[in-house]
């Protein structure tokens, strides 16, 4: 998100009334006809300003492709950024506040693990079953939400899957959060062996809390 100042309209207007009034009322034909106005108009101008303030606004920005270097992480990125578009655009359309609270987190998991991707590129081969079909698929029941909540009718069909949709979710959300979990299995891995290397080192040089109680004795 980017900041973006936008300014009224109304103290332009304002400011262009003095000219339209005097161009009326007088002949403009003096020099200090042309002074009146143009203060009047800036005055015009500074107090609507005052009282129609530039506003400041959060807009999306735009996300550029994928440019990783690796052809396969870039398409997959690229595919996983649109499926993730159309869900942030189906939690706006769901009314649901349960439904949307899943959608809202599934966004910032799948947020993590394209960020994650884009510097581990390696992880592609283990990330395609996620991007091909796991992520797609939640997009899909989401839209067939998204279609039934809609219609005018309440059906025992509607009703049923709707069901369905909202109970596989909590599923969905916590599948999406161990694909993250698991990313970071090698790096886990390799600090354990580093702490256990570490207190090992530190046990035999003698550093460790324990052996400076029994020197002390």
């Amino acid at each position: 998100m980017r900041e973006v100042t936008r300014k009224s309209a109304i103290p332009v207007y304002a400011a262009a009334v003095p000219w339209l009034l005097g161009a009326l009322v007088l002949p403009f034909y003096q020099a200090w006809h042309f002074v009146l106005a143009a203060v009047i108009s800036a005055a015009a101008y500074v107090v609507m300003s005052r009282v129609f303030p530039a506003k400041t606004i959060l807009v999306p920005e735009e996300e550029r492709p994928a440019n990783t270097g690796d052809a396969d992480a870039d398409a997959l990125i690229n595919d996983g950024r649109t499926q993730l578009k159309r869900l942030r655009a189906l939690d706006e359309e769901i009314a649901d506040p349960g439904v949307s609270a899943h959608i809202v987190r599934i966004c910032d998991i799948c947020g993590k693990i394209f960020a994650y991707l884009e510097k581990n590129t390696s992880k592609a081969t283990k990330l395609r079953l996620f991007f091909n079909y796991y992520l797609p698929t939640t997009v899909k029941l989401l839209e067939s939400y998204e279609r039934m909540a809609s219609q005018d009718i309440s059906g025992e069909n509607i009703e049923s899957a709707m069901r369905g949709v909202e109970g596989i979710l909590s599923s969905i959300e916590g599948a999406f959060e161990k694909q993250l979990d698991h990313l970071f299995a090698d790096e886990a891995l390799d600090i354990s062996t580093d702490i256990t290397v570490l207190e090992n080192m530190m046990a035999r040089e003698g550093l460790t809390k324990d052996q400076f109680d029994k020197d002390s004795k």
